[in-house]
């Protein structure tokens, strides 16, 4: 479920208070999204993938396996420019997370492959930088 949604031109954010999550609420606010700041078709389906391979088949999995500890998973995608791809940060609490190194091997391959970059670092939460 998304909560404590923000969304406008620059940036989208929200909360996913459990791993039991739609495709279609988040697809839907996806494309919301990509409508207010005219992304391009290609910049959609790279945030529909990023969300899909790394949130949804990857991290939701491990937080569920976790007994939700890790939740919410805050997602924030940022444009930064008229011209500029947007970038995408994913926090999630619980144990350290790497969801490319230790995930799913065929989302961590669609991943590396498609995305510009794919970056994890852990402090007190886990914290995944994409560029597209």
């Amino acid at each position: 479920m998304i909560s404590r949604l923000t969304l406008n031109k620059n940036v989208l954010q929200f909360d996913i208070d459990s791993c039991e999550i739609s495709v279609k609420e988040y697809i839907d606010t996806i494309e919301k999204y990509c409508r207010l700041c005219r992304a391009k078709e290609s910049v959609k389906r790279n945030l529909e993938l990023a969300f899909e391979e790394l949130v949804k088949n990857n991290i939701l999995q491990f937080v569920e396996h976790n007994d939700d500890d890790g939740l919410p998973v805050t997602v924030i995608v940022e444009k930064y420019g008229l011209f500029a791809s947007p970038q995408m940060t994913i926090t999630y609490g619980g144990d350290k997370y790497d969801p490319v190194s230790e995930g799913d091997e065929l989302s961590a391959l669609i991943s590396r492959k498609l995305l510009k970059s794919v970056k994890h670092i852990f402090t007190d939460r886990n914290i995944v930088t994409v560029k597209f």
